[in-house]
């Protein structure tokens, strides 16, 4: 029910493209099954790819399950920049396919416009089928049709980009991907789906009330078990995996390192002491640096204007004196202080030079004497006014500042800086001492391999430490998972009411579980074949791999050559890794008998002469019935041009013209005419 075909294109103002440009693809007829797009970079590819698949899947090409803001600003985005210049504020993509469900061809056309009103974006889609257009009831069935037999994963798996493939199959999502695109195309995701309806079956509001309590607390943990178990599975599995490649690099280090010392070059504990040594005084120099940066960023303003602070930490001190002085003359001269001069003036008699009884001017005469006395030396409290009004703890620091600008000396930073130039000169003559010993070419080659064996140790190692740090988790929780069934089960066994349709659902689940595991093994078995045949056709080597296998719980790759060694996927090439992974694509797609289109995205950039030789006479012809390749004129040459001519289904030529601003459209390619 995969078999699809794209028959047109129509990109009218989104992205690159102004105006309307239009693609039209034709069947395969006899061995031209290849749609051939050149152009060079910046040419409008990229968004000929991006419009397929936003044309067919809407949001979903986003990964949203409906139109939202984010997809709107998206869309918005690609609005072509010169369509909306000459005020015209609309795009549109339309994609024309066929489909055959189960042999009947069934044609299809999706329009989405998209009209941008007062900054705001509005989606107009319309799908047909034939010349009817769908109704509401119809879009959403055909939605829900894309989802269960094509969904964007899918569709993702089986484009192929040459500059990342390597990154992709390396991903530790790799075989996850793999497993996701198997159970679609061999259509086996139809068990699990099944498997979750008996869930919602048994979740219904008129069945769920027949069960009991205890019988859907045995469901849910049997199903978080199973979750588990494949968790555990495929880690337990991976740490195998990476222990073993751990021994591996293990021994290659050792063996790299004694071919090094037999070269003639210092050994790697040498090497790993200098190396230890420069990243010590490089990590010195930063240290020196940011030190540098922080008197200069932090200090230096300061020791510039150093006549500024001291007129400020004066400022300060007077405000601190003064506003003392104040609150002693409020606290005393009001009440306190004439209260007590009043008594003592009536306890000791006190009176003037004429004996006359003298108190007030007693306290006045002590007051003005007194205060004068606290008076601020040297502030004119009449012309003084407070500027700061620091808190204790901003005064403290104003002090610590001054401080420090009365102890600066320009005598530290001479000598950071001559610090650093004695460590620069340092550092330069460690690396030359190792560089010294990499003239030769043979041991230049041995270091870098050194050097990649190294890093690949590191990266085995640290993987290894996050699995087992997962796996003591999963088993714990599994433990946990397993405590409860057991209780359940008592429960469940000690409560049977109404359970005829609880066990008539386990025993289903039973059955379905069996049926997809008896299932998978048959199909992964074909898949195997499959792939050895053409990987091992498409290598230079020849019979490359004597055993291939995908693990059908966890679909992890074991590959083993003819000495029966593994064969890991790090230690393939870039090229090799291309072919790994397009004949993958190949036997899915062969052993599933599906057809999808398949894009390939710069196909030959990292192979060699041989294996573009091989792919274009043994992979391309039989890929599938639909190959879409996008491709430049130094990737595929005149000379590759000539040898894959005979595939060649339709040809188009990109080229943005920088005088209209639009991408011209042209049928033909880089080193063929057009033809009238």
């Amino acid at each position: 029910m995969k078999n699809m075909q794209i028959n047109k294109l129509v990109i009218n103002n989104f992205g690159i493209y102004y105006g309307r440009n239009e693609f039209s693809f034709g069947s395969k007829k006899g061995r031209s099954n290849i749609i051939l797009i050149g152009g060079e970079n910046g040419s409008g590819k990229t968004t000929f790819l991006s419009a397929i698949k936003l044309a067919i899947y809407g949001p979903l090409f986003l990964g949203y399950k409906s139109v939202n803001t984010k997809y709107m600003d998206y869309i918005k985005d690609k609005i072509n920049l010169y369509a909306l210049a000459e005020g015209t504020n609309e795009a549109s993509i339309e994609i024309q396919f066929t489909i055959r469900n189960h042999g009947e061809p069934e044609h299809y056309k999706i329009i989405r416009q998209w009209k941008l009103i007062n900054e705001s974006v509005k989606e107009y889609a319309q799908i047909f089928k034939g010349d009817l257009i769908l109704n509401e009831r119809e879009t959403e069935e055909f939605y829900h049709f894309l989802r269960r037999y094509l969904p964007p994963s899918l569709f993702d798996f089986f484009f192929f980009d040459g500059e990342k493939v390597q990154q992709y199959v390396l991903d530790p999502r790799f075989e996850s991907n793999v497993k996701e695109a198997f159970m679609t195309l061999f259509n086996l995701d139809l068990f699990d789906i099944l498997k979750e309806d008996l869930l919602k079956y048994l979740k219904q509001e008129n069945i769920f009330a027949n069960l009991t309590e205890e019988q859907r607390q045995y469901t849910q943990i049997e199903h978080d078990l199973r979750n588990q178990e494949n968790i555990i599975n495929r880690l337990e599995t991976r740490i195998a995996e990476l222990k073993e490649k751990l021994k591996d690099t293990q021994v290659k280090i050792q063996e790299l390192e004694r071919e090094f010392s037999n070269q003639g070059g210092i050994m790697a504990r040498e090497r790993e002491e200098l190396n230890n040594k420069i990243f010590a005084m490089e990590q010195e120099k930063k240290q020196i640096s940011e030190k540098i940066k922080e008197i200069a960023a932090n200090l230096l303003p300061f020791v510039i204007t150093q006549k500024l602070v001291q007129k400020v930490v004066t400022q300060i001190e007077n405000e601190e004196r003064v506003q003392r002085y104040e609150t002693l003359k409020e606290e005393l001269g009001n009440e306190t202080l004439p209260h007590v001069l009043k008594s003592l003036s009536h306890k000791f008699h006190i009176t003037d030079q004429s004996g006359n009884e003298a108190t007030s001017s007693f306290i006045a005469e002590i007051n003005k004497r007194l205060f004068d006395l606290l008076k601020p030396i040297g502030v004119n409290l009449d012309k003084f006014k407070i500027i700061h009004e620091m808190t204790k703890e901003q005064k403290h620091a104003m002090h610590e500042l001054f401080k420090q600008v009365q102890k600066f000396d320009g005598k530290e930073i001479n000598n950071y800086f001559a610090r650093m130039e004695q460590l620069t000169n340092e550092i330069y003559n460690a690396k030359k001492q190792i560089e010294h010993n990499l003239k030769d070419d043979v041991l230049k080659d041995i270091v870098n391999k050194l050097n990649e064996q190294t890093r690949i140790h590191e990266q085995i190692k640290y993987e290894i430490e996050a699995n087992e740090a997962k796996l003591v988790e999963a088993r714990k929780f599994y433990n946990e998972l397993m405590i409860q069934k057991e209780k359940a089960a008592k429960r469940v066994y000690q409560a049977q009411k109404d359970g005829n349709i609880f066990e008539l659902c386990q025993k289903l689940n039973r059955v379905l579980s069996k049926y997809q595991e008896i299932q998978i093994n048959k199909y992964l078995g074909t898949v195997e074949t499959y792939f050895l045949q053409m990987f091992n056709s498409l290598m230079r080597k020849g019979q490359f791999l004597n055993s291939f296998k995908i693990d059908p719980h966890t679909f992890e790759l074991t590959m083993l050559n003819h000495a029966n060694s593994p064969v890991f996927k790090h230690s393939l090439s870039a090229g090799e890794t291309q072919i790994f992974f397009l004949s993958l694509l190949w036997a899915l797609l062969k052993a599933s008998k599906q057809q999808i289109p398949l894009v390939l995205d710069t196909l030959f950039g990292r192979l060699d002469h041989t294996h573009k030789e091989n792919l274009i006479k043994k992979y391309l012809p039989v890929a599938g019935e639909q190959i879409i390749i996008l491709s430049t004129n130094t990737e595929i040459d005149e000379h590759y041009y000539n040898k894959i001519k005979p595939y060649i289904q339709q040809e188009f030529l990109l080229n943005f013209n920088r005088d209209t601003n639009r991408v011209d459209i042209s049928n033909n390619y880089f080193f063929q005419k057009v033809m009238n």
